[in-house]
């Protein structure tokens, strides 16, 4: 079977573009090559060779979910899951827009690190410039008042002269662990479980979403079970990657404690309170990143302005009390 060698994106437009298509009962291959032309230019070569695919007998799942990417394995369950409960359409879409939400959260998220990053370049700027600009005063007063320089001025001036170095270095410091922060949240772990907490939320959401069309469908209890922790992204023994009171629904309904009424109710009740959580858990990653950088910046300004500024004022002034009045 030939490789696809599609990006994320395009395998979530193009997810979003065959829902339709299913849900209105058309046959996928057919209703691909009618909307074609309509698709835009970045998904019509995926369109054209996904409706070959199809047509040659291949499965939707193993032309549209091949691989071994978390993606891939989170949309194959979900096709498998739709196929058994009679929801593909409606679960694919599902799938397309629980990304899509994600990757607008991810644009807003990395909006909000530019003014942190900026308040940073601002800060650095402002520190260097007033390095530049009064340790040169600050010996020429100590020089008119004939007194000697005293050692740890030296430090400072060290600085000075290499303001730009220092500038430079400062930014990278100060920028790199907040470039860190939003690089590793996009990572996964060893099992494909996401780092980003309001990603994993997502995911046990739509997988809430899953179980309940599975029990909806009288589907056996161990493959509706599989089949939401596969819907994770992660192999099926990472149970612990599954919602805990999505876990209790199961287990309850395997002993017989919680029948399917009461148990889809549920698994929808834990799906939006999911979706809530994910919206919370980035406006306090975003909130959380601001709040140290803002703290991070008033400490550091303000011990720069301790040893370049008030601590060289205060020797002057120490100077200038020793001075002896002219008689």
């Amino acid at each position: 079977m030939q490789k696809n060698n599609w990006t994320a994106s395009q395998r979530i437009e193009i997810c979003g573009h065959i829902a339709p298509l299913i849900l209105s009962g058309l046959p996928i291959d057919q209703g691909l090559k009618s909307i074609v032309s309509d698709l835009p230019k970045r998904l019509q070569s995926v369109s054209l060779a996904l409706q070959t695919q199809l047509e040659n007998g291949i499965s939707l799942k193993n032309a549209l979910a091949s691989g071994t990417q978390p993606e891939s394995r989170s949309l194959s369950a979900t096709i498998d899951a739709g196929e058994v409960s009679g929801e593909l359409g409606s679960l694919i879409e599902g799938w397309a827009s629980m990304h899509t939400a994600l990757a607008i959260a991810k644009k807003r998220f990395r909006m909000k690190l530019l003014y942190p990053i900026f308040s940073i370049l601002v800060s650095v700027l402002a520190i260097g410039f007033t390095i530049h600009a009064l340790v040169p005063q600050y010996r020429a007063n100590i020089e008119s008042l004939h007194t000697a320089v005293p050692d740890w001025f030296g430090y400072i001036e060290f600085v000075q002269r290499n303001v730009i170095a220092w500038g430079a270095g400062a930014a990278f410091l100060s920028v790199c662990p907040i470039i860190w922060f939003a690089w590793r949240r996009c990572t996964f772990d060893q099992v494909g479980w996401p780092r980003d907490p309001a990603y994993r939320s997502r995911l046990r959401a739509h997988a809430a979403t899953l179980a309940a069309k599975l029990i909806q469908s009288s589907a056996p209890t161990n493959l509706a079970k599989e089949l939401t922790i596969g819907s994770l992204g992660v192999p099926s023994a990472a149970t612990n990657c599954l919602a805990p009171a999505s876990l209790t629904v199961f287990a309850l309904l395997e002993n017989g404690g919680l029948d399917s009424t009461k148990a889809i109710e549920m698994q929808s009740d834990i799906s939006r309170f999911s979706l809530d959580q994910a919206v919370v858990q980035t406006e306090a990653q975003a909130r959380w990143i601001g709040y140290s950088v803002s703290i991070a910046i008033a400490v550091f300004v303000g011990l720069t302005y301790l040893v370049v500024v008030y601590l060289p004022w205060l020797y002057l002034l120490d100077q200038l009390r020793q001075v002896q009045p002219i008689q």
